[in-house]
């Protein structure tokens, strides 16, 4: 599976530039239960679950975030994120998600509207 990294990062930033007022430093349910991508290969819909690394160094960030799947991550794998990246790590997992998106824009366009 392949994302266009342009169009996918104009995609999550515009989301991102027309909804945070509302978000209130938490991600929206959106964000929290992804729809997952269609099987390539029988086609079933919402069930191509990303394979996240067990080791969280190993973690393809990137990828996640143009698929607007790091929901599918766990809190403790969020956390470790904002750990590397000296964000606020602690609360509930709409926030460390929040700051993971942010924080993931804001290294691709640190002029973007990504800042808390």
């Amino acid at each position: 599976m392949e994302f266009d990294l342009k169009d996918k990062f104009l995609e999550v930033g515009r989301f991102i530039a027309e909804n945070k007022s509302r978000m209130h430093d938490r991600a929206p349910s959106v964000w929290m239960n992804p729809a997952l991508p269609s099987c390539r290969f029988c086609q079933q819909e919402n069930s191509a679950k990303p394979v996240i690394q067990e080791k969280k160094k190993q973690i393809n960030w990137l990828f996640l975030l143009l698929g607007q799947l790091l929901g599918c991550c766990t809190l403790e794998q969020l956390k470790y994120f904002c750990k590397h990246t000296k964000n606020h790590r602690t609360g509930a997992k709409d926030r460390v998600l929040y700051l993971t998106y942010l924080g993931l824009c804001k290294q691709l366009d640190p002029t973007g509207p990504f800042d808390r």
